[in-house]
């Protein structure tokens, strides 16, 4: 039995944005995306630090692989506001994004434009002014992988968050499917969990949801043979 996917949130933080006057090929990578010529006074360019390799406040992690695979795959997924997928669309695209190392932590830091329309003036402010800082990730992977044992989570009995002798359990997300998109969000990761076809739930409450699924027997069927009742 095949699994649907996990859906999940991760955390990251604004990290800068770009001058007008830098000239670094930006207008080039830009314009991959857009259906005409942009002028380079027509968008903000900003750049995120969009996840990294740590485990985080949910006791999940990247290991580095996947975070490769995710720098691969967000260039032309778009910035969404709080995750907002369906009563919204994007505030902006991702159009490139590199592997950034600073010792032990590797972070995944894509840019991204905003067209500086009416619409998009207050978020840009916001954005520019400091009060809209954190950013989370949207992104579906297939494996939590077990930190104490390395088998799937939902086969196991360990719970992520309790300590198991000197160590802290927590999952490794491995198998990452897509990038569904990037958000500036008020606080990263708040409330955050896996979300089953569509329907928010907490950590714990998926977790056990998807041991359910995991352990659930299946029936097997086989033709009947013409012998069978003579």
């Amino acid at each position: 039995m095949e699994l649907e996917p996990f859906v999940f949130r991760h955390e990251g933080v604004l990290v800068g944005m770009r001058s007008q006057t830098e000239v670094d090929g930006t207008e080039n990578e830009v314009n991959r995306f857009a259906l005409r010529p942009l002028n380079r006074t027509e968008y903000a360019v900003f750049t995120l630090d969009l996840c990294h390799n740590q485990v985080d406040r949910h006791f999940s992690r990247f290991p580095d692989e996947e975070l490769e695979k995710i720098d691969r795959m967000t260039p032309g997924r778009p910035l969404m506001e709080r995750h907002d997928l369906r009563g919204s669309l994007p505030r902006g695209t991702f159009f490139r994004s590199r592997i950034h190392r600073e010792t032990d932590r590797v972070s995944v830091r894509p840019e991204v434009y905003v067209l500086r329309t009416g619409d998009n003036r207050d978020f840009i402010l916001n954005i520019e002014g400091g009060v809209y800082r954190e950013t989370s990730i949207g992104f579906s992977f297939r494996v939590p992988e077990c930190s104490v044992c390395g088998r799937d989570l939902r086969a196991c009995d360990h719970v992520p968050g309790r300590g198991y002798g000197d160590a802290t359990c927590h999952f490794i997300m491995r198998d990452v499917v897509e990038v569904i998109e990037g958000s500036v969000v008020p606080a990263g990761s708040q409330g955050t969990g896996f979300v089953p076809r569509g329907a928010a739930v907490n950590a714990a409450r998926a977790l056990e949801w998807a041991r359910e699924r995991f352990h659930e027997p299946i029936e097997l069927r086989t033709a009947r043979r013409p012998w069978a009742d003579e």
